[in-house]
Parts: structure tokens; C-alpha cells; sequence
């Protein structure tokens, strides 16, 4: 995880790393790009498997998100700070002793991924539930 420096979102919150996708990107391309951006280590799009989707309402901007999780075990070369205007460098941490703070999807999604529980739902109105 990373510290992000003072940006846009989540300023000062740890994060896992992340992005958004580009037109036409499937998710796990997408990660591993991400990935790739945020560490300088490459990982191959088919050595990432699908942990977790949280359909959510950002807390930030109130849009709407999907947010797909990965996981590996198998990257290449080693993992740096290739944006350091960004992020204060990436260290790693056991679930149980996360730092803080996390944005609050984040939080809830590692939790999810911990259970084992593949979708979750978070920051919904009220009034969106289902029935």
C-alpha cells in the first residue's frame, strides 16, 4: 500500500494500486497497466485473479463506481515509486494490521476479500436497496 500525497482524492489515505480503465480495456489489462504505472514492476494480465467487485457510490464525487479487485503472486522486476509526486512508496502490511487512514470503500472492500465474500454493495441511498 501507498501513502497518496495531497492529490484530488483521498488525499493522505492509503491505497492499493489502482485507476481507472481506458477505452478498450478489459479490467485485468487494466490492472496490471495500472499496476505497472503506480510500482514500475509488470505483471502479466492473465497471473491476476479476480478477488472482489464492489459496485459502489463514490463518498468524494457521489458518482457511481465499479471497482474490480486483483490479486497476484508473480510480478517482474521490483516494485518502486515511479510517480513519487503522487504516492510516498509502496510498503506492505497483513490485513490484519492495515494502515490508517483507508478511504472508506477501501476499508470495506479488504474486509470483503478477507471473508472471501466475490461482490459487495457500499454507500447505496438508502432508497436504492433492494427489496
Amino acid at each position: 500500500m501507498s501513502r497518496r500525497r495531497q492529490q484530488q482524492v483521498f488525499p493522505g489515505m492509503w491505497q492499493v494500486p489502482a485507476g481507472l480503465m481506458e477505452e478498450p480495456e478489459p479490467a485485468r489489462a487494466a490492472a496490471a497497466r495500472e499496476f505497472t504505472e503506480e510500482t514500475s514492476a509488470t505483471v502479466d494480465p492473465f497471473d491476476l485473479r479476480f478477488v472482489h467487485l464492489m459496485h459502489h457510490v463514490s463518498t468524494g464525487s457521489g458518482s457511481r463506481r465499479i471497482a474490480f479487485f486483483f490479486e497476484t503472486d508473480r510480478w517482474h522486476g521490483s516494485i518502486g515509486n515511479p510517480e513519487p509526486d503522487k504516492y510516498e512508496g509502496w510498503q506492505w502490511y497483513k490485513t490484519s494490521g492495515l494502515p490508517e487512514p483507508l478511504p472508506p470503500y477501501l476499508a470495506v472492500a479488504l474486509q470483503h476479500i478477507a471473508d472471501g465474500t466475490p461482490y459487495s454493495e457500499y454507500a447505496w441511498p438508502a432508497n436504492t436497496a433492494l427489496a
